[in-house]
């Protein structure tokens, strides 16, 4: 609440003198400047007024600024510390509001899948002018000259009903978007931000905004990257296993030829040991090199004691 008030110096703030009627010590200056303050904070002088004053017989006459101690001229600029303050918060959100806009150029100079635009739909997608004329444009894929959109399928008649939608993940259910794409060319994507058809840009901080998803996360990465068994190498170790060495070579030959390592190694044993299959080093060295290819120690000793053994 912004008060008139009163402020009177202390008398031990100023030096007393004698009294020119009296003669008594009692002699001191007052302040009765008025000021207009902000709880207790002054915000503007609104008059400057002193007078010497006698405390004893009451004489009393006015005293000029100039003519006023050292000490009571200093504290005259606390009447301004008001207009300081809020020069201080206006300079401030200025450069809040230039920061803000300077990101939402950057934004639209170098734009990103899942940027959020806000848009009037009317001057945006030609659409009929209607009270709720306000919706979401989302960047699905963009190159050097041109933006694609998705367009929401509802569109709000404030401001905070879109806040609202972005706070509640709206943006990531199905059916929130069309499925009609509108792509523009960027010098009007600029033009429409520049008339105020685009009136704000958002581009998403760690998938979401305003604290709900806009996108969807991306699916977290297996914990464990070692081995992946194959199936089909799997099932030959059982066919091996039970001495059906033929089904044994058909499961390790799917295996092998679809990359896996165990597989190609499995499978260059059987030809090494002609074991349903004819014998076949050279079949058993190819396959041995493949596994050892892809980092498998196992397969780099077998093909080591192979060569020992015969030539390859």
């Amino acid at each position: 609440m912004l008060l008139f008030n009163t402020s009177q110096s202390f008398p031990h703030f100023t030096q007393t003198q004698c009294c020119p009627s009296c003669n008594s010590d009692a002699y001191h200056l007052v302040n009765q400047s008025r000021f207009l303050r902000f709880t207790i904070i002054p915000v503007i002088p609104l008059k400057l007024s002193y007078k010497h004053e006698c405390y004893q017989c009451g004489y009393s006459e006015p005293t000029q600024v100039k003519q006023l101690p050292l000490i009571e001229k200093l504290s005259l600029p606390k009447y301004f510390i008001g207009i300081f303050l809020i020069v201080l918060v206006i300079c401030f959100f200025y450069q809040q509001y230039l920061d803000a806009q300077t990101q939402k150029l950057e934004y639209l100079n170098n734009p990103k899948a899942y940027d959020t635009y806000l848009v009037q739909a009317d001057k945006f997608t030609h659409e009929p002018l209607t009270l709720t004329n306000l919706k979401v444009a989302q960047v699905l894929s963009f190159d050097e000259q041109f933006i694609t959109f998705q367009i929401s399928n509802y569109s709000y008649k404030r401001n905070n009903g879109i806040t609202t939608a972005l706070r509640t993940s709206l943006l990531v259910q199905r059916g929130y978007f069309s499925k009609d794409k509108i792509t523009l060319p960027r010098s009007e994507v600029k033009r429409l931000y520049n008339d105020d058809v685009i009136y704000d840009v958002l581009r998403p901080s760690a998938n979401s905004l305003y604290g709900g998803f806009v996108m969807f996360p991306p699916k977290p990465k297996p914990l464990y990257k070692g081995l992946k068994l194959d199936k089909n190498n799997q099932q030959g170790i059982t066919y091996f296993k039970n001495a059906q060495y033929k089904e044994a070579l058909e499961s390790f030959s799917l295996a092998a030829n679809a990359g896996s390592q165990w597989g190609q190694l499995n499978l260059a044993q059987m030809y090494r040991d002609g074991q349903g299959v004819t014998k076949n080093v050279q079949t058993a060295k190819h396959w041995y090199e493949q596994a050892i290819a892809q980092g498998n120690s196992k397969a780099k000793y077998e093909l080591e004691q192979l060569c020992e053994m015969v030539k390859c």
